[in-house]
């Protein structure tokens, strides 16, 4: 859980397995949301201008949600605007889960977090949290089967993500 201490750092604990549960969904994660490799035919000009991230929204429904359109009305300026940011979201995404796990990685008993380390464990917390939804169907707040074992990681994750806010708060 995380905390703010009496000299007003951040700070998380988390027991053994509870910190191995949440590697293992920040790693999945990060292979979720990775850069897929670009087709061998990508324009090597689209390539290096960034201009070639994909047009068309995700099948995964969990990356349609991570990775919605733009633009609703206009499907030639959604497809231009995840073309040219796509990419970077899915790379700033990655980078995310390496500073969490990275700040996981250390030995200690409490980790002390930095502002940057802060904001990177409330990004993935919401985005693991967003993939769960939509793997359990969580829609405005009902659930189809609350028995379902990962509800109990997402309530978890719920509570872990409001202890971050409630420190940084």
């Amino acid at each position: 859980m995380f905390k703010r201490s009496l000299t007003g750092r951040v700070t998380l604990r988390l027991e053994e397995f509870e910190k191995n549960v949440l590697q293992d969904f920040i790693r999945e994660f990060a292979n979720l949301v990775a850069v897929p490799d670009e087709p061998a035919e990508t324009d090597p000009l689209a390539r290096m201008l960034g201009m070639n991230g994909p047009t068309e929204i995700s099948d995964d429904p969990a990356l349609a949600r991570l990775f919605p359109h733009a633009y609703l009305d206009d499907a030639e300026a959604a497809a231009d605007f995840r073309r040219y940011t796509e990419p970077e979201l899915r790379g700033v995404k990655v980078k995310a889960t390496q500073t969490v796990l990275e700040s996981m990685a250390l030995e200690a008993e409490k980790i002390t977090l930095s502002n940057v380390e802060q904001l990177a464990w409330l990004q993935v917390l919401n985005d693991l949290r967003l993939v769960l939804g939509v793997r359990l169907n969580i829609t405005d707040g009902e659930r189809e089967d609350p028995d379902e074992p990962l509800f109990q990681v997402y309530d978890w994750l719920t509570w872990l993500q409001g202890t971050l806010i409630d420190s940084i708060a």
